[in-house]
């Protein structure tokens, strides 16, 4: 069952969702991973400044490029904003970067994982206004016109149908309201009939491939770390590598010889 929020601000109920098969897959992934890693509030590939010093990372600087990755998409961040949607919002830790210095946000975090929900359900309990739901990315559980923006950062790449995603995302929002978005494509298929789809105009848009090749290259040994530390089957760890985006696997290979690019997008509500 998947919570519908109503204009009222109550939860309801639906169940829509997508190719079953496919996404009950994908659920017992990111459940059994999130299960083996509850300490890990950020999973995403990170931002390394061009410029940076680019010494040996630390156990530390797996957590701040993956920081330093909402900084770049987030920031600054739209003003008059007073309802926020995160779509893909795992264990919280970008509604945790987010909410911290904005008290008066009132958000929404919505993740196909049932235990993402729960893990940022009990993270954020005591803070008002702040409510987590089990959602399918086709199928996003609130009424149109009901949020000032919405953000979805590296999650898009996964989902089945992401044209009705951006068309949810513009349905969800009121006129003039603003979608951050990040994520995986390949270059010649941007999606910008997409956004013209769902009435969704770009302002800016930005290529962080070589940002994010960075972070990988310089904390792959730290991501190996984390994925053999999940005690998963051994068949899965070359699939893990490769999510994980360490140096040599499919994933960053791809970014790293233009295959995949890494794009940032501003988008507003026509």
């Amino acid at each position: 069952m998947f919570a519908r929020i109503g204009r009222d601000g109550k939860f309801g109920y639906s169940q829509q969702m997508s190719d079953p098969a496919l996404l009950g897959a994908m659920q017992r992934f990111y459940d059994a991973v999130a299960r083996r890693s509850p300490g890990q509030s950020f999973l995403n590939y990170g931002f390394d400044d061009l410029d940076g010093p680019g010494r040996q990372a630390t156990e530390g600087d797996l957590m701040s490029t993956c920081r330093r990755l909402y900084e770049a998409v987030l920031l600054p961040f739209p003003v008059d904003t007073g309802r926020i949607v995160e779509v893909g919002c795992g264990r919280g830790g970008g509604a945790h970067f987010l909410l911290g210095p904005r008290p008066g946000l009132r958000y929404l975090g919505l993740d196909l994982s049932a235990e993402h929900v729960t893990m940022s359900r009990d993270r954020f309990a005591a803070r008002a206004g702040t409510h987590f739901a089990q959602a399918d990315a086709s199928f996003l559980p609130a009424l149109e016109g009901r949020f000032d923006a919405a953000y979805s950062i590296e999650a898009a790449q996964h989902f089945q149908d992401a044209d009705r995603f951006y068309r949810e995302v513009g349905r969800l929002l009121r006129p003039g309201g603003s979608f951050l978005l990040a994520s995986l494509w390949q270059p010649a298929l941007e999606p910008l009939e997409g956004f013209r789809s769902a009435g969704l105009r770009i302002v800016e848009r930005r290529d962080i491939t070589a940002n994010v090749v960075g972070s990988l290259g310089r904390t792959s040994g730290l991501r190996e770390e984390l994925v053999d530390s999940l005690n998963l089957p051994e068949r899965f760890r070359p699939l893990l590598l490769s999510w994980a985006g360490v140096r040599g696997t499919a994933s960053y290979d791809c970014l790293a010889n233009g295959s995949l690019v890494y794009l940032t997008y501003r988008l507003v509500r026509d």
